[in-house]
């Protein structure tokens, strides 16, 4: 009977132990524990729930990120899960790439350059571009357009989306501008011809008609078989000739601008001008051996304007020469000088460039006006261009000599033909 009873009792306690093991196992919980990398967020950090809870999961990106999946490898959004044991999800986000589309009119290039975030085939959103725009040879840099619109090189611009950018370049004017151009047009109305280009209603004409009245006009015109058309004739004797009956120890025959002369003929400050012109020295053309000058540019204003900053002029020496000029103040010194003989009995075209400025560039070239031969040249990258105090610079032409050996001096005939001044943009 015992037995039996013993028998029951330890059955009953199995069926016991079993039951709060089914208990237990209905009850069982676990941990989730969600997670998100940079860009974004998720609608739950997880927590503990029992074996075989549903849990939905929303990630949302913030702005220029996008949600790219989770860490299991799901890129359900959002996602449900059952919750079958401890798990750790994460949601990842990148930043979205926007392409940037470059676009060109005209000849150039344009380089593109990070200044913050990376580059791959798209631009990270964000990501700062400077954009700088290089123009080919002959080309010029206008604007940019598109999604952006400046005038400015180099450009910043913020990726935060697509873009696209039109980089304009404009050809260069190759063509010279002409300029004021003077040039004989035949006999008669000499004088009246120059002022009406270098100074209308004044007197831009400097000669010793004044004490050689009978010989006439100073300045005539004739035709030139060489250059087939018509030129300048700028005449000058030893005596009686003098500097407008008011120096006696040199003589003038000269044309300029001045201060009545249209604003386009004066050269100002920073300005850049090239003036070129033709002439002729006769064969056996004598020189003085203290200055002859054939060409001036001179500073008006400031207490240096009686000094000519440049000056081409011819000199008695042996052999003979033509010498350029230069005075920065009140001191001239030789810049060049070349042997005269080569350049006489010819037409020489001269083509002198000018920037006045305090640190401006200074070109003169000599050319055979038929053949092209080049007979001199002087450059300056570096020169004291402008004085102070001064106005303006204005150009002369013609001969200024000296009277002091007056026995080395002839009757001279100077030619001169296409006088021309170009202010350069």
């Amino acid at each position: 009977m015992k037995k039996h009873y013993y028998l029951h009792f330890f059955c009953f306690l199995i069926l016991l132990n079993c039951g709060k093991e089914a208990t237990e196992r209905e009850t069982i919980s676990y941990t989730l524990t969600i997670t998100s990398t940079t860009g974004g967020e998720v609608n739950s950090n997880g927590g503990y729930y029992t074996e075989g809870t549903q849990v939905s999961i929303q990630a949302t990106p913030n702005a220029f990120y996008q949600f790219t999946g989770w860490s299991n490898g799901s890129t359900d959004n959002p996602l449900v899960i059952t919750v079958n044991g401890n798990l750790n999800l994460r949601a990842n986000f990148t930043k979205k790439s926007f392409p940037l589309n470059i676009l060109t009119e005209g000849n150039g290039t344009v380089d593109e350059h990070i200044l913050s975030s990376g580059k791959s085939t798209d631009y990270v959103a964000e990501t700062q571009v400077q954009l700088s725009a290089n123009a080919a040879n002959g080309w010029t840099f206008s604007s940019w357009t598109g999604d952006i619109n400046s005038e400015e090189n180099p450009i910043e611009l913020s990726i935060n989306g697509t873009k696209t950018v039109l980089a304009t370049f404009i050809e260069n004017n190759t063509e010279e501008p002409q300029g004021v151009v003077l040039a004989a047009d035949g006999p008669g109305d000499t004088y009246a011809l120059i002022t009406s280009v270098l100074a209308p209603g004044y007197n831009p004409i400097e000669t010793p008609d004044c004490n050689h009245a009978a010989f006439g006009d100073h300045i005539d015109e004739v035709f030139d078989s060489a250059l087939d058309q018509f030129v300048f004739q700028f005449h000058i004797h030893p005596s009686p000739d003098n500097d407008r009956c008011i120096n006696f120890d040199r003589q003038r025959n000269e044309i300029k601008t001045y201060d009545q002369s249209p604003e386009n003929l004066l050269g100002r400050q920073n300005e850049t001008v090239v003036y070129a012109w033709k002439f002729k020295l006769a064969e056996g053309f004598q020189s003085s051996p203290k200055f002859t000058h054939i060409h001036q540019l001179k500073s008006v204003g400031g207490a240096f304007s009686s000094m000519p900053m440049y000056t081409l002029t011819t000199r008695k020496s042996t052999p003979d020469r033509l010498e350029l000029r230069y005075a920065e103040t009140d001191q001239q010194i030789t810049l060049a000088q070349t042997d005269i003989a080569p350049l006489i009995n010819r037409w020489i075209a001269v083509r002198e460039t000018i920037q006045y400025s305090t640190n401006g560039q200074y070109t003169i070239e000599l050319t055979d006006a038929l053949s092209e031969e080049v007979l001199f040249n002087y450059t300056s990258e570096n020169s004291v261009n402008w004085r102070p105090d001064a106005e303006f610079v204005r150009p002369k032409w013609g001969v200024y000599r000296s009277l002091i050996y007056a026995e080395d001096l002839r009757d001279e005939i100077v030619r001169f033909a296409d006088f021309q001044i170009i202010e350069l943009p």
